[in-house]
């Protein structure tokens, strides 16, 4: 019988030996042992010279890391009598929040955009009763978890289509037909007058565009009047609601289509953290919001990091030469390119030679994301965002948690299928667990270094490193020029080429004695000049994370 052995890595990442001939077994088969054909590692470019990939930018607001969610739980369409369940599980996996999909009531229906369209704001109902919930947040605060509730303030349940909207504009017959329609299916709490008037379609640039804040989503969503008295009592009620069930913050969804000012009277209500889904990747309408809104702590308001999740799956997937333009220049192509219009990539700003090249982020505080609920359940382009697998994924949300600044949010599914996700989870809360140890000072100079092996054949990156440095002494208490290193960790992003990590000018410490650095079954001697006494093997798609302490 001809076989084949399926190769198991660390990773749990199943490998076929394809590359060898067929395996045969028969009954006189005496073999106690096989020789596999495994790949020779992945080679880096001869100058062995790292890409420094600049996290961040200097004017970016620096925040104390500890002061906003470090990951987050995505329990995406969850009961919550399930979540209450699981509580225990998502806690020890290195979770500090759980993010509930919308509790009120909705459109009926298995769909998860049912809940997306609000019918009574009143009552808890769709994913449980309101003693569900209050259960629900007490098993998630007795392990030490926050909970977010997502707030769908924007709009409500569709009740006709944009073709029947548009004729109603024609038609003075329909449109009171329509408008009575409104009334009959979101009374007796709301009325054809507590909608935005006149009605006008969100297609193509008008997404985006000057009409966004009034606009009708695909020329359907219920818009609702923003900032009138009744919508913003009814909304303010059902978050004190929410907060009596034991909810702890919240995410506003469809931010971009409401105005900041709307946003901040909620947020300075509810007087929780909060932040804002924007959809979009120009910095510049995220600045409507960061600069916009402000948390009740002082902190500026964070939203979705859409820009960040868009370059890193290029990095991971393509290589340092598919990002290497100037941000602002590479934004107005990918719109161009999302509204399927025809575009030239802009001219390369040559950082990629230069060796120094930056990460598009928003802020310190920014929700950070290489798949999110949006960017798999629907079938537009996203930027590209859409058909991201979980494999190559998980590369990028791994990347996100080894950082320290910045709130992960992270996918039921991708957490339950990715060791590597898992263990960078561990990483990220061990990480968290000593900065907290550091005085306030301390934490103030904590930062991200990240290098990149480029690989010989270019493509996709070699490895990446990614390391996190305050300004401290080491171990023996001696200054170290540069901080010490709190932690590290090295990703293999490749699906099937496995690689050998030497070390890193991000991992050095001049004067620092060698050190050996153990994380569950995987041990380390590091030199001060960042090198390894062994070089350290991964599998592909699989990442070493090394908590260093000081």
């Amino acid at each position: 019988m001809a076989f084949k052995f399926v190769c198991l890595g660390h990773n749990g990442i199943p490998r076929w030996e394809e590359n060898r001939p067929n395996r045969f077994w028969t009954s006189e088969a005496r073999e106690a042992s096989y020789l596999f054909d495994l790949p020779s590692p992945r080679k880096g470019k001869e100058d062995n010279d790292e890409l420094e990939v600049l996290w961040g930018n200097n004017w970016l607001v620096e925040i104390d890391p500890l002061e906003f969610p470090g990951a987050i739980f995505h329990a995406f369409n969850w009961k919550f009598a399930d979540v209450q369940r699981k509580a225990t599980t998502i806690a020890k996996l290195g979770f500090d929040a759980v993010q509930l999909s919308p509790a009120q009531r909705s459109v009926q229906g298995d769909q998860w955009w049912t809940r997306y369209q609000p019918v009574k704001y009143e009552d808890i109902d769709g994913l449980g009763s309101e003693q569900d919930l209050r259960n629900c947040c007490k098993a998630c605060e007795n392990e030490g978890l926050l909970v977010f509730g997502d707030l769908v303030f924007n709009h409500m349940q569709v009740v006709a289509s944009c073709e029947e909207w548009r004729k109603a504009q024609q038609d003075d017959g329909l449109m009171e037909i329509l408008q009575r329609r409104l009334s009959q299916k979101l009374g007796p709490t709301f009325n054809r007058d507590d909608f935005q008037w006149p009605w006008y379609p969100l297609e193509g640039d008008d997404w985006d565009g000057e009409q966004r804040m009034e606009g009708w989503g695909c020329g359907e969503w219920s818009e609702l009047k923003g900032g009138a008295p009744k919508v913003v009592s009814v909304h303010n009620a059902h978050v004190a609601k929410l907060k009596s069930c034991g909810v702890s913050g919240f995410r506003f969804d469809a931010a971009k289509h409401m105005r900041p000012e709307h946003i901040a009277n909620y947020v300075d209500k509810a007087d929780v953290y909060a932040y804002g889904e924007v959809l979009s990747i120009d910095p510049k309408m995220q600045r409507e919001y960061t600069e916009g809104v402000s948390l009740t702590t002082g902190e500026q308001f964070p939203t979705t990091d859409f820009l960040l999740a868009v370059w890193l799956r290029k990095f991971v997937e393509v290589g340092p030469a598919a990002v290497d333009f100037e941000h602002h220049e590479w934004v107005k192509h990918l719109r161009e390119i999302e509204m399927k219009r025809p575009s030239d990539l802009p001219q390369r700003a040559g950082t990629v030679e230069q060796g120094r090249m930056s990460a598009p982020i928003l802020a310190r505080n920014s929700i950070r994301f290489a798949r999110n609920h949006d960017t798999v359940c629907n079938d537009v382009p996203f930027y590209g965002l859409t058909n991201w697998s979980q494999a190559s994924a998980q590369v990028a949300a791994a990347w996100l948690l080894a950082t320290h600044d910045g709130s992960v949010l992270l996918l039921a599914d991708d957490v339950k299928k990715s060791r590597m996700i898992k263990e960078a989870l561990a990483y990220r809360k061990a990480l968290r667990k000593f900065i907290e140890s550091l005085s306030q000072e301390q934490r103030q100079t904590i930062r991200t270094e990240v290098r990149v092996k480029e690989a010989e054949d270019g493509g996709r990156p070699l490895t990446i490193c990614i390391a996190v440095r305050v300004d401290a002494g080491g171990p023996d208490g001696a200054e170290i020029n540069g901080g010490a290193l709190l932690g590290f960790c090295v990703l293999n992003p490749h699906p099937t080429g496995c690689v050998e990590f030497t070390g890193s000018v991000s991992l050095q410490q001049e004067g620092a004695l060698d050190r050996t650095i153990a994380t569950g079954e995987q041990k380390v001697v590091l030199h001060g000049d960042g090198t390894l006494h062994e070089p350290l093997k991964l599998a592909p798609y699989e990442g070493a994370f090394f908590l260093a302490g000081l």
